[in-house]
């Protein structure tokens, strides 16, 4: 007889749930394989401050080194990095991995970003890295990145 698998279940555990608190005026966005996404209101010219939450699938034993790895690796392929900030943060009872980084792309304006890592073990079937970025225009970073770090502060998760 062949096995079954379902999800969700003890192999297959289901998304953590996740809650963000954001001003009143930001708004929803539908992104492609990201859980949440949240953005100021569109101005003509100006670069839209938002929030994403993605969650990615690991197999048991991957730990907050390979995240902060993966971080490296990612910033390294950005385009003229600054490095503002990276180091272990805890926020809502769980270490996050945390970088605040500018970066700017050829023609575009350059973007500051505020990236928190957390590694979340799922029993001994999966660990789940929820990777929270807020970013902002350069030109508005001192005005919206305590901003950004409010709502990643306010992060809750929730898991069964």
């Amino acid at each position: 007889m062949p096995q079954q698998y379902t999800y969700p279940s003890a192999a297959f555990p289901g998304n953590p749930r996740i809650r963000l608190d954001v001003p009143d005026h930001w708004e929803p966005l539908i992104v492609p394989g990201v859980q949440i996404a949240v953005a100021q209101p569109r101005v003509e010219g100006r670069f839209r401050a938002n929030v994403v939450v993605t969650v990615q699938r690991f197999a048991p034993g991957f730990g907050i080194a390979q995240a902060e790895a993966g971080l490296a690796q990612r910033k390294a392929e950005l385009p003229e990095l600054e490095e503002l900030g990276t180091g272990q943060i805890e926020v809502g009872g769980r270490t996050w991995v945390a970088s605040e980084y500018g970066y700017t792309q050829p023609g575009r304006p350059t973007v500051v970003q505020a990236a928190r890592y957390a590694v979340i073990p799922r029993g001994e079937s999966a660990v789940d890295v929820i990777e929270l970025v807020g970013s902002c225009g350069a030109d508005s970073a001192d005005a919206e990145i305590e901003q950004l770090r409010a709502i990643q502060d306010s992060v809750a998760i929730e898991i069964d």
